[in-house]
């Protein structure tokens, strides 16, 4: 009697514990927070977007050509030459020290700091002053900013000490007319072939992918107007900065009047910028439009 007296106490105070555990377990889970299954989905559907917004790559507009021989295209990054600092003007040092002077091409480090600092030379602040100079370079009666562009660019390259100074006389190139017998020798003589590139592009200036043909400092540019245009033009490249811009010092029509400045000519990261998306904005721009037949380059090589 006694051993059931006693198995009979030890089940009720079993029974007891086993209550008071499953009460306490209850308590604790009951004040324990719990994650939204919601929570975990947002976290997965960021996770998904993120890796689907990568966009898609246009392929790069094409442009087509007839070379001469293959031509060089210029390096992205700066290549690994010496900055000649000791002898360089001040302005042009520190914009070289900017990244607004990178040295890419086939010139030389001096050839094209003394392209940068030549080209400097011919930039005016005001169309007053812009008529005075076209008359130094061009002569009384012939020296209009409105068509100095022929001129002008060849100027630069003599001073630069990129093309013949002794044999050629920029007023020759004023109105010139590759097409022309003359004019074709004229080139000729200014850029042999064994110094330089000779190639037509029949692309427009807009459809030019700059990126994959990139002009370089010395590029000797005439531009024809062709459908829609209603001025041929002539440019040397001056610079490159590094941003990969490329900028000339030309003459260009303003609201006040034509003008001798520097100028950039493309952004390589947006079409929307530049003197040449100017000239081909718009048939018939009121300030001048140009380069809708492509255009001819003579690009600086060492053989």
């Amino acid at each position: 009697m006694s051993n059931i007296k006693y198995l009979s106490l030890g089940l009720i105070i079993g029974i007891l514990a086993t209550t008071f555990v499953i009460a306490t377990g209850l308590f604790i889970t009951a004040n324990i927070p719990v994650i939204p299954t919601a929570m975990t989905f947002m976290v997965s559907t960021v996770e998904i977007k993120h890796s689907s917004s990568t966009p898609t790559l246009k392929s790069p507009p094409t442009f087509t050509y007839t070379p001469t021989p293959t031509l060089a295209i210029a390096q992205s990054d700066t290549p690994d030459r010496d900055i000649p600092a000791t002898s360089t003007p001040d302005a042009v040092q520190s914009t070289i020290n900017n990244g607004g002077l990178i040295f890419t091409g086939s010139l030389s480090n001096d050839q094209q700091i003394a392209l940068y600092t030549a080209s400097l030379n011919y930039v005016q602040p005001t169309v007053h002053d812009s008529i005075q100079k076209a008359k130094e370079i061009n002569g009384v009666g012939y020296g209009d900013p409105s068509n100095i562009c022929g001129p002008l660019a060849i100027a630069i390259l003599q001073d630069a000490g990129i093309v013949n100074k002794t044999d050629l006389v920029p007023h020759d190139f004023w109105l010139l007319n590759p097409l022309a017998s003359a004019d074709e020798k004229l080139l000729e003589r200014a850029f042999p072939s064994n110094r330089f590139l000779h190639t037509k592009f029949t692309t427009p200036l807009n459809r030019i992918n700059w990126r994959i043909f990139p002009l370089q400092p010395g590029d000797f540019l005439f531009i024809w107007h062709g459908s829609g245009g209603n001025f041929d033009h002539m440019l040397v490249v001056t610079r490159v900065d590094s941003n990969l811009h490329a900028y000339t010092v030309t003459n260009y029509g303003t609201p006040q009047g034509f003008v001798i400045a520097e100028a950039l000519l493309y952004d390589p990261s947006d079409p929307n910028l530049g003197i040449f998306h100017t000239w081909t904005q718009e048939q018939n721009a009121i300030l001048g439009s140009t380069g809708f037949g492509g255009f001819e380059l003579w690009r600086p090589y060492s053989p």
